[in-house]
């Protein structure tokens, strides 16, 4: 899957879940403190110089840090997962160990069915909404929760 696929179905996951109503919105730019689009702020963002409101969700929780070091390398990307060790010239089996899927940070976090179960669970035990990819994670899922909560179900998203 390409990185355009994958961007598209980013934002399919971002809009899949609003709900609209006949009453008046008000539309917040959060790139910007003040909740208002500006060029400059975009640009930043495109560039890497501003980050995105979430990324700075996992440094503001207390975790200890290697806990938020993993949950950053979650949310970029870069996790060594087969697939990701086989772009580096591995060798070795690129299957999951629990089902023989082909092993990715999305299959092995949310696709196989032992990681499917485990976020049930956590579903189930804190009302959230069902949880499906990690831009989901950290945008929309996490939203509406308080910082010690937030601070449990990361804690054990790394301990899947």
């Amino acid at each position: 899957m390409g990185p355009n696929l994958q961007a598209w179905y980013n934002v399919v996951l971002m809009v899949a879940h609003v709900h609209l109503t006949n009453q008046r919105y008000r539309f917040v730019w959060r790139l910007h403190q003040n909740g208002l689009f500006s060029v400059n702020s975009m640009y930043r963002a495109l560039l890497g110089v501003q980050a995105l409101p979430y990324n700075n969700l996992i440094w503001k929780l207390k975790l200890p840090l290697k806990i938020k070091v993993f949950m950053w390398y979650l949310y970029k990307g870069v996790i060594l997962t087969k697939d990701n060790l086989a772009r580096r010239q591995w060798q070795g089996d690129t299957k999951c160990c629990f089902c023989s899927s082909e092993e990715s940070i999305q299959h092995l976090l949310f696709d196989c069915h032992y990681a499917k179960f485990m976020w049930r669970i956590v579903q189930v035990s804190f009302n959230l909404n069902p949880l499906n990819s990690v831009h989901n994670l950290f945008t929309s899922w996490l939203e509406g929760l308080n910082r010690k909560m937030k601070s449990q179900i990361l804690v054990g998203a790394s301990a899947i």
